[in-house]
Order: C-alpha cells, then sequence, then structure tokens
C-alpha cells in the first residue's frame, strides 16, 4: 500500500476517533519519545483525548520537553469508572463542575438514595485507535501495555515503521526513506492540519528534538533534503533548534 494511502487512512482514523493511545516500544530512542510526545500534544488539540503511555525512565536529554506532563506510566486512565443505581429508584441525573469537582445530581423517584444503593466498578478500556510508533510486535510493547492486549484487540492499530513491517496487524505504516519517527509525525502533522495550523512551539520543538537526534544534527546518512524541509516547517513553527542542540549535548 502506497505511503500517501496509508498515511490518509491514519489521518482519517484520528478524525473519527475520540480516544487515541499513542504507544512506544520497551526500549524507545530519544526520536520515538519525542515523536510520541510531540503527535500527542497535537491529537489533543484536535479536541480528541490523546494518552501516551511510557513507564520507563525517561532520557534526560528529553527532559526539557516535560514528558511528565504528557505521558502516563500505566493504562489506568484508559478505562472508564462505572457508577451504577437501579434505574427504578433514578428519575434523572445531571451533573455540574463546582471548583475543582464534578458532582453528580441523582433526583430519585419515590425513595431515597445512599451510599449503599451505588456500585462503583472500573469499565472496558475506553480506546479506539491505537497509534504504535517503532512496535515490532506485542511482545515488544511498552511494560505497562504487556498485559492489556484486550486494548489491541479492541481498537484499530496503526504500527508506524522505519524498516520492516510489524507484526501487530491492522494498519502498517512503514516509510524506509524518512530520517526518523519524529519526521513522520510533522508529516502526519501536515497531513492533519486543515484551515489552521496545528504546529505550535511545544510540539515543534519536541518533533525537531527528534529528527535532530536520529540526524545527529543533520551530520549522518539519513540527513536528506526532506528532513532538510521539515525541519525548516518546524523552526517556522516555533522550534527552537539552539536550545535542542545545547540540551541534547548535556543529555
Amino acid at each position: 500500500m502506497a505511503d500517501t494511502t496509508v498515511k490518509k487512512q491514519i489521518v482519517e482514523k484520528i478524525k473519527d476517533s475520540n480516544n487515541i493511545l499513542v504507544t512506544v516500544n520497551s526500549n524507545p530512542s530519544v526520536d520515538e519519545l519525542s515523536a510520541a510526545l510531540g503527535i500527542t500534544l497535537l491529537i489533543n488539540k484536535l479536541n480528541k483525548h490523546g494518552t501516551a503511555v511510557f513507564s520507563g525512565a525517561v532520557p534526560p536529554a528529553i527532559e526539557f520537553l516535560q514528558p511528565e506532563k504528557t505521558f502516563e506510566n500505566t493504562v489506568d486512565s484508559l478505562r472508564d469508572f462505572i457508577i451504577a443505581l437501579d434505574k427504578e429508584k433514578a428519575d434523572h441525573l445531571r451533573y455540574k463542575v463546582v471548583d475543582d469537582m464534578v458532582k453528580i445530581f441523582i433526583t430519585p423517584y419515590r425513595t431515597t438514595i445512599s451510599d449503599k444503593d451505588l456500585d462503583f466498578s472500573q469499565g472496558d478500556y475506553n480506546v479506539e485507535f491505537v497509534l504504535a510508533l517503532g512496535v515490532k510486535s506485542s511482545e515488544d510493547l511498552d511494560k505497562a501495555l504487556e498485559s492489556h492486549g484486550r486494548i489491541l484487540h479492541d481498537a484499530t492499530v496503526a504500527a508506524v515503521s522505519l524498516g520492516e513491517a510489524s507484526n501487530l496487524g491492522g494498519i502498517e505504516w512503514v516509510d524506509t526513506a524518512a530520517s526518523s519517527y519524529s519526521e513522520m509525525m510533522a508529516g502526519l502533522a501536515e497531513a492533519l492540519k486543515s484551515d489552521k495550523a496545528l504546529l505550535d512551539e511545544q510540539i515543534a520543538t519536541a518533533l525537531l528534538t527528534g529528527i535532530v537526534a536520529a540526524t545527529e544534527r543533520f551530520s549522518n546518512d539519513k540527513t536528506s533534503s526532506d528532513v532538510m524541509t521539515a525541519a525548516a516547517q518546524l523552526m517556522a513553527a516555533g522550534a527552537n533548534q539552539q536550545l535542542i542542540a545545547i540540551k541534547l549535548e548535556e543529555g
């Protein structure tokens, strides 16, 4: 399947999904983590619920990107929390946000309601689409996901690779000409934009970090005219190349 066709499929799935999981392999590179961070921020900018799961140690080189604000080290937040009540006891319900609290109001029907009438439980994993970066197989998934195969079973999975295809099934996006996952995600960001640009300083800086790391500051054989064009677009969107170079050197 042509690269443009696969990318279009992924764009449509992102647009059609509300709950999207971005994940990496169990030993990701700076590029893979930067790409996951950048695309998750962009997905959330589309008013979707994007969640990036990574349970490993964050490399010091990308701490300046504040990954702790985006990455989650468990899949707990992907599950619905269910409050159940006998339907014969409830007339109707509503909720209201009061300060930092969400209050749920249940109007009883010819009875009274106490906490003993309520049943609390965890629901299914609420994921429609999974974007897996550099994951060759289910055994290669981040440790936080390895015992939760149902997530991959119930959702559409798009495996993104720079080399050989994975065996995760679903959509396979392989680009052997790309320098990095961050370059691929920059291309995806370009394909997702509509009337307004989606790239901002934070997203652009994350993606350029991955590109600079993968190309060793545009000095190795992964450097191409395409990646230079992508880097220029990211810098135009606000990416700070000087800061990136300093932080990668320190890391």
